[in-house]
């Protein structure tokens, strides 16, 4: 058996959970003081390992519920009729080569959809939240202006998302019906 790929797998978890994380992290500041005294002293020299740790703890902790909320949109509601069933993985098992061809299917897919969708779920609440702490200090142009770009960013991250879990789907599927 080789060895798994850490490096993929590694960065496949990175942007899977830890960026839309870090994204959600990123409101926070936005309605409390305290975090925002946090993430000031993470960013300056003040900062130290623990409190690196902290920050990298906090991003997996939220990127796990924007996860279970991406979940829910995507592999639930939005693209249901297309997934995967408990009988395509009845052969996953029977030979490695096919294991090693769907975890990368996995990395090269699934990943993806996993940061994309995160992202589409991250985006508004990092909007909503800039709003709310600058609303007094900007034109209602600007504000039109942005509430278009942030919808804009959502939809073309939802629809990344949609594209990767599809192409994610047929990938597995042809591995493991082995198709």
């Amino acid at each position: 058996m080789s060895a798994p790929d850490v490096t993929s797998t590694s960065f496949g978890l990175v942007i899977a959970y830890l960026l839309p994380g870090l994204a959600g992290l990123a409101c926070l500041p936005f309605w409390s003081q305290r975090a925002k005294s946090v993430l000031d002293t993470f960013t300056k020299t003040e900062s130290n390992v623990g409190l690196f740790l902290l920050v990298v703890m906090v991003g997996l902790a939220i990127g796990l519920m924007i996860a279970a909320l991406r979940w829910v949109i995507y592999e639930l509601l939005l693209c249901r009729s297309y997934r995967l069933r408990p009988e395509d993985f009845a052969h996953l098992g029977v030979d490695e080569k096919r294991l090693e061809a769907f975890t990368a299917a996995v990395d090269a897919h699934y990943r993806y959809h996993q940061f994309w969708g995160g992202m589409s779920v991250a985006i508004p609440f990092l909007f909503v939240s800039w709003l709310h702490a600058s609303h007094n200090d900007l034109s209602s142009r600007f504000i039109g202006i942005s509430v278009m770009a942030c919808v804009l960013t959502a939809l073309l991250s939802g629809f990344a998302a949609i594209s990767s879990y599809r192409n994610y789907v047929g990938r597995a599927r042809k591995i493991l019906t082995g198709g």
